[in-house]
């Protein structure tokens, strides 16, 4: 549950930290949209494809806070208060690993023997809906979520697409790799400038 409350409310609205939504939907789902580019073929793509180092530390300790909180309440109950925070910080820690791993998978085929395991296929799927409607199936490694609050997508009633280059603009207006072209650009505009030295001065 918590996997389609952060995928959809954190990842889907520019809420704070702005550089998870920026990273996964103004970048990620740009780069990787439709058919042709879902899976990861240039260097530009994978700029999004994981998350920023910070966000396993980040959601682990959200998962952990509530907890941690009964633990500090029941102290000397019999509770096993710090047990249960730490089970349930390595379950999401764990969840958070399948999570990554499994979305890289997805994207940029590496492991065949997983790749060719009839659920990761399914999820894959699954996940490849969410990239053509992004408000459908927001899980990525279990779609319970998906399934129980109404937001699974089985098939795509639409003819493939193709990714529209449009969507590259727009990630590049948010992307490292944008920023760096940029540069580039600009670089070469002052380069191609002629010297001050060489301008003529103004008529008095």
């Amino acid at each position: 549950m918590f996997e389609w409350i952060y995928h959809r409310y954190w990842l889907h609205r520019p809420w704070l930290p702005p550089q998870m939504f920026t990273a996964h939907t103004l970048v990620h789902h740009q780069l990787c949209k439709h058919e042709d580019t879902f899976h990861v073929t240039e260097e530009e793509q994978e700029e999004a494809l994981s998350f920023q180092w910070w966000g396993g530390p980040i959601l682990v300790s959200l998962n952990c806070i509530p907890w941690a909180i009964v633990a500090l309440l029941t102290r000397g109950t019999g509770y096993p208060g710090w047990t249960v925070v730490a089970t349930i910080g390595a379950t999401i820690f764990v969840y958070y690993i399948a999570y990554e791993g499994l979305h890289h998978l997805m994207h940029k085929p590496q492991v065949p023997w997983i790749e060719n395991a009839g659920f990761f296929q399914f999820i894959k799927k699954h996940h490849r809906l969410h990239h053509v409607y992004m408000g459908k199936n927001f899980n990525v490694v279990l779609p319970l979520a998906d399934l129980l609050l109404g937001t699974l997508v089985l098939n795509d009633p639409q003819p493939a697409r193709l990714t529209e280059p449009a969507a590259k603009q727009v990630a590049r207006r948010h992307s490292r790799w944008g920023r760096r072209l940029r540069a580039e650009a600009t670089g070469l505009a002052e380069t191609s400038s002629p010297p001050d030295s060489l301008v003529s001065p103004p008529e008095s």
